[in-house]
Formats: C-alpha cells, sequence, structure tokens
C-alpha cells in the first residue's frame, strides 16, 4: 500500500468514474477500483483535490452547493477528511469541507475569501497550486501535519495533476497504478 502520511487525491478519474465511458453523468460514477481499500488500509489523511483547467470545465461555473453535497456524501462514504475544489470559470473560487476527526461535523469554508489567499486568485484550478496552497496549510491547521515531499503524495490521472503536484514539490502517483494494483 502507501506509506504516507498524506494522500492528496483528484477525484474525477482517479476516485470516481463512469461504468459506461459514453455517460459522465454523476448518476453513471462510481467509486474506482482500490481506492476504498487503499482508504482503508492506510492510516494517511486523505484529501480531495478537485478541479482543473481543461477546456470541458471552463465552460461553466459549477453550482458550490451541489459539489458540496456529492462531497460529504462521497466523505461519507469513504475515509476522506478534507475536500477542496475550484467550482469557479479561471479557478477564481476554491470550497474546503472538513470533516472534524471523530466526529460527524463538517466544516465549510471559502479559502478564495480568506486574505492569505487573494494572490492565489485564478490558480486555484490545476496546474495550478493554489487548492495545494489551502491543503497545505490546512493540514498544518487541523491535523498538525506539515506536507513535504516525504509524507505526501498525490495521486491523479490528468498532467493538470502531476504538474501541480511537482509545483508543489510532493510526489506524484498515477491513478491507473491504484486501479491496477492487487490488494
Amino acid at each position: 500500500m502507501i506509506n504516507k502520511e498524506i494522500i492528496i487525491w483528484d477525484n474525477d478519474g482517479t476516485i470516481m468514474g463512469s461504468k459506461n465511458p459514453h455517460d459522465t453523468t454523476d448518476k453513471a460514477k462510481v467509486i474506482l477500483p482500490n481506492v476504498q481499500q487503499v482508504m482503508t488500509n492506510s492510516s494517511a489523511v486523505h484529501v480531495i483535490c478537485s478541479g482543473c483547467k481543461t477546456p470541458e470545465s471552463e465552460l461553466q461555473n459549477f453550482d458550490p452547493e451541489n459539489v458540496i453535497k456529492r462531497f460529504k456524501t462521497l466523505m461519507e462514504q469513504l475515509s476522506i477528511q478534507v475536500s477542496v475544489f475550484s467550482p469557479a470559470i479561471g479557478g477564481t473560487e476554491c470550497y474546503v469541507i472538513i470533516k472534524k476527526t471523530g466526529s460527524d461535523s463538517i466544516t465549510i469554508q471559502k479559502a478564495h475569501e480568506d486574505i492569505r489567499y487573494q494572490h492565489l486568485i485564478g490558480q486555484f484550478k490545476k496546474p495550478g497550486i493554489g487548492m495545494l496552497e489551502v491543503i497545505r496549510d490546512l493540514l498544518h491547521t487541523e491535523f498538525g501535519l506539515t506536507m513535504h515531499a516525504d509524507n505526501a503524495v498525490m495521486i491523479g490521472d490528468t498532467w493538470h495533476d502531476e504538474h501541480a503536484a511537482s509545483a508543489m514539490g510532493i510526489p506524484f502517483m498515477d491513478a491507473t497504478a491504484i486501479h491496477s494494483m492487487k490488494v
């Protein structure tokens, strides 16, 4: 398995995927192979980092309330403590969902409204590092963890994920390694 304290997961194509490649609606999506087993067998803090600058995602703003609802459900199903996502065209917004350890309590934050992250507006979508900087700070304040190359890994399925991880100085693992591993 993965021996890291912090595992940062992309969502679409990494955690969730469609059973039918021609149907990309939310109803067609399922948890991809081995994701649940890796999360269950790891004591790491698991984080979702969702949102990249692709032509498809840059055509529309996503409703943050719908995304929050989906991620809350996913956080109930899997061992995910934090979800960070950027729903707006251009990476101008960053939302954070925190599941308190040992509790069902959920906190929602708007990092893009925090003065510390004003310089990152426009960089919240991958390959920008805005969401990863928010994650780094949140891991420190909420979990007492300092994110660095020796204790963290980012798992994703696109070059956007890989470039963001590289820019933050943390290793990258292609999601196919998880989906195809023997558990």
